[in-house]
């Protein structure tokens, strides 16, 4: 999830300020690529031997030392993230010491390992927001994709000690064949915990340092996922407020103006007020990414976010794209089109027949 994701009006005017003054505001922290869940799609997680032959995971030390450096250099929201960082064995004294130095605190966690401890320690302590991840509405899909007996359960559980303790909630979930179906259940499991929820059913073909070669049946074809989407976009709206939408995603489709195609600048704020830092101390501009990269520990960060920053504005998207009359229903941006084509200028064909199957169902929908 995006560190800033729900963001205020002050928390988005600061962002555009840090944007244009190409300040590193907000970013992330991947603590460790170990975790206690072994997901068939996920691309951080390694065991502790192939976390070894690749690197050391960091000290909490190390960690704070890099968040005072970040400080300094302007950071205020930072998501820590892993791997399951709750496994990290400093996790608190990196917790406690990036509170002391006033950052704004964000934890994703697939919530297996919150007990009532856990719950308690951030219910004292709390973070701007807990986003976990659910992965399906029983355990059978926990135990199919996850390899993880009784996640489910605990999850559930975990939700309920958090909200407890007035700590914000928030779920998550990839979309994928083996919990489509679940899709319904999940948003009425997230209303009746009075938590918000966000499906995201388009998945990047990443590999980052997991380095095996993304199977494609763990994701969705693509007129599958649109029209999960549009599933999730409806149960989540209501009806009332979902018609809105799609008059509006519509009526900008219909009133798109032809230009000529020339590769566009990224619109999002990677690199130029968002980072990621992963376990191995790799600084880049977008978790999914695994270039423009400096290694923040042996460089520093002010000078490694100085080479980062500047390396990545010279990236364009492609010039179809940024032309397209169903950019309003389209999920690509430059790392997509990296991730799918190889190439930042390249045309996803996945995310073409996405947008295409998304308009068709709107247009469906409205007659």
């Amino acid at each position: 999830m995006d560190t800033l994701e729900g963001a205020s009006t002050a928390e988005r005017a600061l962002m555009a300020k840090a944007e244009q003054r190409l300040i590193p505001l907000t970013g992330s922290m991947e603590l460790l690529p170990l975790c206690n869940m072994n997901c068939d799609m996920c691309y951080v997680r390694l065991s502790r031997a192939e976390m070894e032959a690749r690197g050391r995971m960091r000290t909490g030390a190390e960690w704070l030392a890099l968040g005072r450096q970040m400080s300094q250099a302007g950071t205020l929201f930072l998501l820590l993230t892993g791997g399951e960082p709750l496994l990290h064995p400093d996790f608190k004294e990196i917790y406690l010491g990036l509170k002391k130095l006033g950052m704004i605190l964000t934890l994703n966690t697939n919530a297996t390992l919150i007990d009532e401890e856990w719950a308690d320690f951030f219910g004292k302590y709390k973070p701007r927001r807990i986003n976990i991840t659910l992965y399906g509405a029983g355990g059978d899909a926990y135990e199919k994709l996850c390899h993880y007996r009784g996640g489910f359960e605990r999850v559930v559980n975990a939700v309920r000690l958090l909200r407890q303790r007035g700590v914000d909630v928030k779920l998550a979930s990839s979309i994928t064949p083996a919990n489509v179906d679940d899709l319904p259940q999940m948003l009425r499991i997230a209303a009746e915990l009075d938590v918000p929820m966000r499906m995201d059913t388009y998945m990047m073909p990443g590999t980052r340092e997991r380095s095996k070669p993304f199977n494609a049946q763990y994701r969705l074809r693509p007129e599958l996922a649109a029209a999960a989407r549009i599933t999730a976009l409806r149960e989540e709206m209501g009806q009332e407020l979902f018609a809105q939408y799609r008059a509006m995603v519509l009526e900008q489709i219909d009133q798109f103006q032809p230009r000529e195609p020339e590769p566009s600048p990224i619109s999002c704020h990677a690199g130029k007020c968002s980072f990621t830092v992963n376990w191995q101390g790799q600084l880049r501009p977008c978790v999914v990414m695994t270039e423009p990269a400096v290694d923040v520990f042996e460089t520093g960060f002010d000078a490694g976010w100085q080479q980062v920053s500047r390396a990545f504005l010279g990236v364009h998207y492609c010039a179809k794209c940024s032309a397209c009359r169903l950019r309003p229903v389209c999920r690509t941006c430059a790392a997509a089109s990296l991730l799918e084509t190889g190439d930042y200028l390249g045309t996803p064909e996945y995310l073409c027949r996405y947008a295409a199957e998304s308009e068709r169902l709107l247009r469906e929908d409205r007659e």
